[in-house]
């Protein structure tokens, strides 16, 4: 299929930077002297990854299904820019958490003995493989924002099967589809929760059945599905010229942080990720419109930059805070522990400039590289989505 001129959302894109550094905030500043509203809001990190699951989708709608009647999605040409698209920064993530992954490991299984062996190799091949999320024991092994890929993978993988009843719907049938996905994200969630309390950890582990409500990529997918809907809708809107909001884009901001604020103890990260499901499905429709200040900040030239190098500032953090821990220890200068929140925002910084000059070196040239390389030639080539991450 052709797809139809893809709007410009830069305001989304730079959405994506400030998703990004909320995540890297909860992994990099201080666990202690995190009180009030920011200690709450640097504890709920991970519910950014929320946020891009709908986004993803969102950005995907409008770059493939763009048009008043798409045709159907070319599998082999979609899934080729997915991979080019979040693959070489992924094996570059791999690549630089390999040695404290491997020096972890060796020491709990007290050198290269058949255990430790077995454990690479079997984390290795699942990593590789972005499959981590469907096994819980190893979904946050490695480089643990490789889960979210790993989810990811799953979702590019049904979007060509599941776009063509999409675009038969109208939009009574999105807003529909929009409850049902919210509803059902509310009823799995629910259902994790109670089996958390009970029924579930008499057959598992209390520990596993954590970690399937962190990292199940089924648990994930109607967020995604819910992005994918929301921006087919928004097409639909567009192609009808209808009038775009204009003032909700801070109501819908204030409204999430105010959720990030409120901290959630235990395992009631379930509500709060519930709760925001439809207020970031709010925030993506109003910043996609355009309008407003908050839009107008977001859509700002340096902000977009930022949001381009957002998904290797994302999955690039935690390696990257590895190295910095070691140099400054190496160094002697012991900044981490005379100024803490300094050094982390010193590390932070750091880490900008780093995923700036990997989205320009090696993302952007090996994504055009590799669709070069594997992608058919086609009369009209398809326009692949920017990417969440």
């Amino acid at each position: 299929m052709a797809s139809a001129p893809r709007p410009s959302l830069p305001a989304l894109t730079g959405l994506r930077f400030f998703a990004a550094l909320h995540v890297v905030a909860f992994h990099v500043t201080p666990r202690e002297g995190r009180t009030g509203w920011l200690g709450a809001l640097l504890d709920n990190g991970p519910a950014s990854v929320t946020l891009f699951f709908i986004l993803s989708g969102f950005v995907l709608a409008q770059a493939y299904l763009g048009s008043a009647s798409p045709g159907p999605v070319s599998r082999r040409a979609f899934w080729v820019a997915r991979l080019a698209r979040i693959y070489p920064v992924y094996l570059l993530g791999l690549v630089l958490e390999a040695p404290p992954f491997f020096l972890a490991v060796l020491r709990q299984e007290a050198g290269w003995t058949l255990p430790a062996l077995q454990r690479l190799l079997g984390v290795g091949a699942a990593v590789t493989s972005l499959t981590q999320a469907w096994i819980p024991p190893v979904a946050c092994a490695w480089n643990c924002p490789g889960w979210s890929l790993s989810a990811e993978a799953f979702f590019y993988l049904l979007f060509p099967v599941l776009a063509g009843p999409l675009v038969r719907l109208g939009a009574k049938g999105l807003a529909w589809a929009a409850v049902c996905l919210t509803a059902s994200s509310m009823l799995l969630y629910g259902l994790w929760f109670t089996g958390a309390g009970g029924w579930a950890t008499e057959a598992v582990h209390p520990e596993t059945w954590l970690r399937v409500g962190e990292y199940s990529p089924l648990l994930k997918l109607p967020q995604f599905l819910l992005g994918v809907v929301l921006g087919r809708a928004f097409v639909l809107r567009r192609q009808e010229s209808m009038p775009g909001a204009s003032g909700s884009g801070l109501v819908a901001a204030g409204t999430a942080l105010g959720l990030l604020w409120v901290s959630w103890p235990g395992q009631t990260w379930a509500f709060r990720d519930v709760l925001l499901t439809p207020v970031f499905a709010w925030l993506i429709w109003t910043l996609a419109c355009g309008h407003g200040r908050l839009a107008a900040f977001l859509a700002r030239a340096p902000v977009v930059r930022l949001g381009e190098a957002s998904y290797a500032l994302y999955i690039l953090h935690v390696p990257l805070a590895f190295y910095a821990r070691s140099a400054e220890r190496w160094s002697g200068a012991a900044l981490e522990q005379r100024a803490p929140w300094g050094y982390s925002a010193l590390a932070i910084t750091s880490f900008v400039l780093v995923a700036l000059a990997v989205h320009a070196w090696l993302e952007e040239p090996a994504r055009r590289w590799l669709r070069a390389r594997w992608a058919r030639p086609r009369p009209s080539p398809l326009t692949a989505a920017s990417g969440l991450l």
